[in-house]
């Protein structure tokens, strides 16, 4: 009897292994700790146990996900191993896409893309860009996916960075309200410090006063409720309700402020976050000590 009994136990303990499914709450917290040596492991571990093509293209597009940062990591002098993981990183985004599209696998092709070319440089980063903004357009519009922060700041660097005019579809305008947006989806579990930096530096940039805010965003609001898409809708992000919005940073609307005023607001508003937030990661640090110099150099 105790021998049937135990047969009985071990056939169960086998038969549930082979059922269980990939569970993705270990690798995802891996990576929000920034362990990603492990958080690979973790994710080979989930692979094995994919057996339906949805279940394998989630880990490929977290794979693909993994191969920014690990690149990211990588020194800045050693282009042709920062190469290897962005490629590595595409191909996995290939493969996720193959067996199930998804708007997570676009999201990271693109990202792995556009690190590929910031690191070969502005002709390269050139090439790229056609490709990553038709990967974006389909997370936003054919996916409908507008709850991802790292989309819209993907978006945002794409507008901001490249050049307008007859050479390519630059729009730091444009960059901005992605950008906005990008802020108001950030995960309250994770500080995401480089957003603010970014935020605050196009910002500064463009530097409207507060009466020139007033006259574009009223401008934008036809632009915002006119457009047909989500991706051209969200060029206008900073026009709904004429910016009589007051954002998640700020005790005032966004008419009563200047760009570099609202800047220097954005980065006062990390920095006392930062102070306080437990869940801080080791890249934290060095994006704080940029926002620190560049708080003091506007101040």
């Amino acid at each position: 009897m105790k021998r049937t009994s135990a047969l009985l136990v071990l056939f169960m303990f086998l038969f549930s292994s082979l059922a269980a499914a990939p569970d993705f709450t270990q690798a995802d917290l891996l990576m929000d700790r920034e362990e990603f040596s492990l958080c690979e492991t973790e994710l080979m571990v989930q692979k094995s146990l994919a057996t339906t093509d949805l279940e394998q293209a989630e880990v490929l597009w977290r794979l693909a996900r993994l191969q920014v940062n690990i690149g990211d990591e990588l020194p800045d002098d050693d282009k042709d191993a920062k190469y290897v993981e962005y490629d590595k990183g595409e191909a996995y985004a290939l493969s996720s896409v193959e067996k199930y599209p998804n708007a997570m696998a676009y999201l990271w092709k693109s990202s792995n893309n556009g690190r590929w070319g910031q690191t070969r440089g502005p002709l390269n980063a050139l090439g790229k860009a056609k490709g990553m903004l038709e990967d974006l357009t389909l997370v936003v519009n054919e996916f409908n996916t507008l709850d991802s922060t790292e989309t819209w700041y993907v978006l945002s660097s794409l507008y901001d960075e490249l050049p307008g005019g007859f050479i390519s579809f630059g729009n730091k305008m444009w960059a901005i309200s992605y950008m906005r947006k990008a802020m108001e989806t950030l995960p309250t579990k994770l500080l995401k410090p480089g957003h603010y930096k970014k935020f605050a530096e196009e910002l500064y940039s463009r530097n409207w006063n507060a009466s020139k805010r007033t006259k574009e965003f009223k401008k934008m609001e036809s632009d915002w409720k006119g457009s047909a898409t989500n991706l051209e809708k969200y060029r206008y992000y900073e026009g709904v309700d004429s910016g009589s919005v007051k954002p998640f940073y700020s005790s005032v609307l966004l008419t009563q402020m200047s760009d570099r005023q609202e800047a220097l607001m954005v980065l006062a508003y990390i920095k006392a976050k930062y102070k306080v937030f437990a869940n801080r990661q080791p890249s934290d640090a060095e994006t704080m000590a940029e926002i620190e110099e560049l708080y003091s150099k506007w101040t």
